[in-house]
Order: C-alpha cells, then structure tokens, then sequence
C-alpha cells in the first residue's frame, strides 16, 4: 500500500466480468429448474387438495 495516497495506476484488485456484455441469460431452464418446478406444482396441488378435506380429529 502506498503510505502517500499516490495512486500508482496498478490495476491489483479490480474486478473483471468477462461476460458483461454478454446480457441477461433468458435461455430456457435446464433439467433441475424443470424438477424444481415439478415438485412446486405437486406440492401446491397437496396443499390444495388437504384444504378442501374435512378436518377430522
């Protein structure tokens, strides 16, 4: 570290994103997501269905 303050131009400690200009990634999900998706559906469809059912104690 520089004792004075003088920047020295050393570019040490910048952070590089190589894909920057790359945007946003809209591609379609890949297997997982799709899994992911699958079972919030189900559970959702559960949760719907145990709503409806008459509490029974």
């Amino acid at each position: 570290m520089n004792p004075q303050g003088i920047k020295d131009g050393n570019d040490d400690g910048k952070i590089v994103n190589p894909g920057i200009d790359e945007g946003r990634d809209t591609s379609v999900g890949d297997e997982g997501d799709e899994a992911n998706e699958l079972r919030f559906d189900e559970e959702e469809r559960l949760i719907k269905e145990q709503s409806l059912r008459p509490e029974t104690d």
